[in-house]
Order: structure tokens, then C-alpha cells, then sequence
């Protein structure tokens, strides 16, 4: 492997980490009263962008247990942010349910994002960041190419990427439910 492909991965797993662990984090402390965990946030966001959710559901998108599931919508419903109600169709079954606060935080986290993300967005010309997107989709496009579970990815989205959509482009496999 030459150096710059060794220096390249190691700044896109340093970028990686820096989101998630500290950009996130950060936000996360910044809009709520009570500390949210990553997979707490990452439930929110799917209810927000997509709708009601079976905890069994939520479940398997975050990759936890059943109980894991339950124990994030227990402090979620302490917070007042979802309600959890019986499954219609099967009584031992709850869908999970937004409620107006937990929007509230989603729309604050994304304002926060937003905001944070003006200053670096303006260090770059119009043109290089055509460059960086193009960069950016190519680095997702071939990291998923063999993955078939986006659900954890695309529910958060809603969509808000449209026709530049990489997974979608690459293997139609884009989770977001369909408006009809």
C-alpha cells in the first residue's frame, strides 16, 4: 500500500470518529436537558424522519437486543420525548410513538448541525465542493457495496439528499419509506 492511501484511510477513519464521537456527543449534550445516548438519538431520528416503529423493529435496525430496545424507550418515555402503545394487530407487541418534544429535539439537533457546519462548509469554494461531494459519494458508494442493511442510515435521511442519494443510486436498496 503506498503512504498516501495509509495517510488517506487513517484521516477518513479520524473524520469518521470525530463525528460520531465528538460532533454528535456535542450536540447531543447541547439541545437536551437530560443526557441522550447515541442509540437514543438514533431512535428519535428514525421516528422523526419515518414514523411509528415496533420496538422489536427498532430493535433490529440499531442491532440491539429486544431488551437493549426497550431499556432506550424506557429513558425516552421518562424523558417525555415518545410513548410506547399496543401493537393493534398483536397485543404483546408496543410501537413506539414521537411525541411533540422529541420533535423538538430532532429539529434542534439539525439546526445545531446546520450551524455548526457553516463555518467549515464556507472555507470551500462552490467548486470544490462539487469536488468533495463527488469524493464523499465515491468513499460511500464502495464502503457499502456489499452491504444490505442501510435501514440504520437511510431512516434517519428522509430522503433530504433527493436524486444525489448514493445508496440509493448504487443498489436501489434505500430504506426510506415510500410516500404514497
Amino acid at each position: 500500500m503506498s503512504e498516501i492511501n495509509g495517510i488517506l484511510q487513517e484521516n477518513i477513519r479520524i473524520m469518521a470518529q470525530v463525528i460520531t464521537e465528538i460532533c454528535q456527543r456535542n450536540t447531543r449534550k447541547q439541545v437536551s436537558e437530560h443526557p441522550l445516548s447515541r442509540n437514543q438519538c438514533y431512535i428519535l431520528k428514525i421516528l422523526h424522519t419515518s414514523g411509528e416503529f415496533l420496538i422489536s423493529e427498532l430493535a433490529r435496525i440499531l442491532e440491539i437486543s429486544a431488551a437493549a430496545a426497550s431499556k432506550n424507550i424506557d429513558r425516552l418515555e421518562q424523558m417525555g420525548l415518545v410513548v410506547r402503545q399496543p401493537h393493534e394487530g398483536d397485543r404483546r407487541s408496543f410501537e413506539v410513538k414521537l411525541l411533540d418534544k422529541g420533535h423538538q429535539i430532532v429539529e434542534e439537533i439539525n439546526q445545531v448541525t446546520t450551524k455548526k457546519m457553516g463555518p467549515l462548509m464556507s472555507q470551500f469554494s462552490k467548486e470544490e465542493k462539487v469536488l468533495l461531494l463527488d469524493f464523499l459519494q465515491r468513499i460511500v458508494k464502495y464502503t457499502l457495496a456489499d452491504e444490505t442493511n442501510m435501514d440504520l442510515i437511510c431512516l434517519q435521511c428522509g430522503g433530504k439528499c433527493g436524486s444525489q442519494c448514493t445508496v440509493e443510486a448504487g443498489e436501489g436498496i434505500c430504506a426510506k419509506p415510500q410516500k404514497t
